[in-house]
């Protein structure tokens, strides 16, 4: 039945994409006119403005409120992915609502809708994009164990996998350098799952990816390689491969085996998060600042601990970096991706 359901849920989908995903209000230079207003008046507040590049709306969240948390804690921007249930248009109905506030993002691939009908949901994002109103792809859960809330609620169907060298996954590949346009990806890290990768990463070097979760291991019994020295080495043969920092706190433990799931921290047992980041991280990501991205990993769910999410982020992170990093990471990496051309001061 739920396999049906997605069927149906797809059909609906691509339904209100069609008839609904009309030009956004505004032409495209008036939109980056107005994005970039947004952060320079951040900036002027002597605020580190953050793009938040991963978060997935729906109905449940209160958007006024929601909007309300951005200007409180410095986001300029974020990328805010429909549930697949409501489609990718229902993005451009928030952004019309906030224009210089929410980025038009297609639809959220972490339900049904994309897992168990990946061809389909392709051909869907596929069309959305060839109306040139969208900036970035929604995470696409390719690799998936059930998260903390699920765990603890026993839902178990949470437990996804698609092959990462299955046709539609190919698609999805070809379909960031065919557009331009950066998706993002939801893999856990494990020592079986490494080479698979980068053996589509050697076959479409154009296209930008987003690996979410910089250093989440659920299972540490399953991952040997994946590091500071692993992440360097793909940074260097992948010149279009990136990294978001949606993350727990320092001293998260995953409730499927009690194991502490955040690796590029050091844990201090410190309040108020208990880790600081490790210095081999934190080198990382001063070598290579163009890299990485800000997110906050945002649903239904969680969206009420946003402000927490965020100053957590800028005081574990941001801040114990260079100024050039710092800003990078927070806003500039996440501009240049979604705008095609850099940030200019």
């Amino acid at each position: 039945m739920r396999w049906v359901g997605g069927l149906l849920s797809v059909a609906a989908c691509g339904h209100v994409a069609t008839n609904e995903a009309v030009r956004p209000v505004m032409a495209r230079e008036t939109l980056l006119a107005a994005w970039r207003g947004r952060i320079r008046s951040i900036l002027a507040k002597h605020i580190v403005p953050i793009i938040d590049t991963e978060a997935t709306y729906n109905r449940a969240i209160d958007i006024n409120y929601f909007v309300g948390q951005m200007d409180q804690v410095g986001i300029a921007q974020v990328c805010f992915a429909p549930h697949g249930s409501l489609g990718s248009a229902y993005s451009l109905r928030l952004h019309r609502e906030y224009p210089a506030h929410i980025v038009p993002t297609t639809m959220d691939g972490s339900s049904p809708h994309w897992y168990h009908n990946t061809e389909d949901f392709v051909a869907q994002t596929r069309r959305d994009l060839a109306t040139r109103d969208f900036f970035l792809m929604g995470e696409f859960e390719i690799r998936h164990y059930p998260s903390h809330a699920q765990v603890l609620a026993r839902q178990w169907d949470r437990d996804v996998t698609v092959p990462i060298d299955s046709p539609a996954v190919h698609k999805l590949f070809q379909l960031a350098i065919d557009t331009g346009i950066a998706f993002q990806i939801h893999y856990e890290i494990e020592d079986a799952l490494l080479r698979p990768l980068e053996s589509m990463l050697e076959r479409y070097p154009r296209a930008n990816v987003i690996w979410c979760h910089l250093g989440q291991i659920r299972f540490p019994d399953r991952s040997t390689k994946y590091g500071p020295a692993y992440v360097r080495s793909l940074i260097e043969r992948f010149p279009n491969l990136h990294f978001d920092l949606g993350h727990t706190a320092p001293g998260h433990r995953y409730p499927g085996n009690g194991q502490y799931d955040q690796t590029i921290y050091q844990r201090t047992g410190v309040p108020p998060y208990g880790g600081v980041l490790q210095a081999e991280w934190k080198l990382l990501i001063e070598d290579h600042p163009e890299r990485f991205v800000a997110a906050s990993d945002t649903d239904a769910g969680r969206y009420r601990d946003l402000a927490a999410k965020i100053v957590r982020m800028r005081n574990v992170v941001l801040d114990h970096l260079s100024l050039r990093a710092r800003d990078l990471v927070a806003y500039q990496n996440a501009w240049r991706l979604l705008s095609g051309e850099p940030w200019q001061s």
